[in-house]
C-alpha cells in the first residue's frame, strides 16, 4: 500500500498551519485513517488536538532541522503506522532534504503545497528571494492567502512561472475556497502581430512555452540579444535576454532558437529588434524536443540596449 506525503512549505505566517488543519477537516482526510502530521515549524495557529485525537490524528514535533533524518522517519512509522503523512516543513530549512532523505517503504512524496502571506511577498522576495525561489520550484500547488485588491496577482504568479511553469497558482480566501489565479497577459497574443514590450519579455518568454497552442505561426516584434556559435549554421543563431529567477548567482539566458534570412551580420550581444514567425518543432539545442523556433523575416539593431536583466511583474 502506497503512503502519500502531503508535503507543505511556506515562510513565517504563510498560513501552513491554518490551511493544513482546514484540509485535515475535510471529508477525504477525515475518514479514520491514521494520519501522521509532522510539524517542523511552531506558529501562531495550533492544531486542534481534541479533533485530532478523535479521528486518528497524531501530531509530532520536529524542533531542530538535525532531527529530520530518515532514522527519524521510520521510527515514526514503526510507531504510529500512519496510512498517510503531513509534513509542515520549515520555510527556512534545507527544501533539498525532504526530496533526498530515504523514507520507510511505500512512503512517497504526493503533493507538495507552498503557501504564502500575499501581504509579506514584496518583502520576502525583495529580501530573501533565494529562498522563496527553492519553495517555488518543487510546489505542484502554490497557495497565496490574505489577499486584497492591491494584491498584483499577476506579478505573483510571473514570479512564480519563472522558475516552476508547471506549478498550479491559487488564491485563498477566508473560507479557504481556491480560485486559479486567471492570466493577464501585457499584450494581445490575438493581434495579427505579437508586439512584446521590453518589459514584458519574460512574460511573454515564459506563455510561449506553455501556451504554444498560442503562439504557433503567429508572427512577433521583439527586441533581445543576439548569440551565435561558430559551431552553428550561418543562417541559425540564438536570441534571448538574460534573467535572474533566484538569485545573483541564478543568471541564465531565456533563450530562443532563430532561422535567419542570410548569414549573420551582427556581433555577440548586439542588441536586436526582431520581426519572425513562431513556429514550434524538435531542434538539437532543446534536446531534441520540441520547442519555439523565431523564422526571422526581418532583423535591425534595436533603439535600446537589451542587456538589462529580465524582471517578472
Amino acid at each position: 500500500m502506497r503512503i502519500p506525503i502531503f508535503l507543505f512549505n511556506g515562510l513565517l505566517e504563510a498560513g501552513k498551519t491554518f490551511f493544513m488543519d482546514y484540509m485535515l477537516k475535510k471529508p477525504v482526510f477525515a475518514d479514520g485513517q491514521n494520519t501522521l502530521v509532522i510539524a517542523c515549524e511552531e506558529g501562531i495557529e495550533e492544531y486542534d488536538e481534541a479533533y485530532c485525537e478523535k479521528n486518528h490524528i497524531t501530531v509530532i514535533s520536529v524542533e531542530e532541522e538535525e532531527q529530520f533524518t530518515s532514522a527519524l522517519m521510520i521510527e515514526l512509522n514503526e510507531k504510529y503506522k500512519p496510512q498517510r503523512v503531513f509534513i509542515e516543513y520549515n520555510g527556512m530549512w534545507d527544501m533539498a532534504v525532504p526530496f533526498e532523505i530515504d523514507y520507510p517503504k511505500d512512503w512517497g512524496i504526493y503533493q507538495v503545497v507552498t503557501l504564502v502571506n500575499a501581504e509579506t511577498f514584496n518583502v520576502y522576495i525583495n529580501n530573501m528571494r533565494g529562498i522563496m525561489m527553492e519553495h517555488f520550484k518543487c510546489a505542484d500547488l502554490v497557495v497565496f492567502n490574505r489577499t486584497s485588491e492591491e494584491s498584483n496577482l499577476s506579478s505573483f504568479r510571473n514570479t512564480v512561472k519563472a522558475v516552476n511553469g508547471q506549478a498550479k497558482l491559487f488564491v485563498c480566501d477566508e473560507d479557504f475556497a481556491l480560485e486559479p489565479i486567471k492570466e493577464a497577459l501585457p499584450y494581445d497574443f490575438t493581434a495579427d502581430v505579437i508586439e512584446v514590450a521590453d518589459e514584458d519579455y519574460g512574460v511573454w518568454y515564459i506563455d510561449l512555452w506553455e501556451a504554444p497552442q498560442r503562439y504557433m505561426n503567429k508572427k512577433v516584434k521583439v527586441n533581445g540579444l543576439f548569440f551565435h556559435d561558430k559551431t552553428e549554421p550561418k543562417d541559425r543563431f540564438t536570441f534571448g535576454r538574460f534573467a535572474m529567477p533566484c538569485c545573483a548567482d541564478d543568471i541564465a539566458l531565456m533563450g530562443l532558437y532563430c532561422h535567419n534570412i542570410g548569414k549573420p551580420r551582427f556581433n555577440n550581444k548586439d542588441s536586436i529588434a526582431v520581426f519572425a514567425e513562431i513556429r514550434y518543432e524538435k531542434a538539437e539545442v532543446y534536446n531534441n524536443d520540441m520547442g519555439p523556433i523565431l523564422y526571422v523575416k526581418s532583423i535591425n539593431l534595436a533603439e535600446k540596449n537589451q542587456e538589462e536583466l529580465v524582471v517578472f511583474n
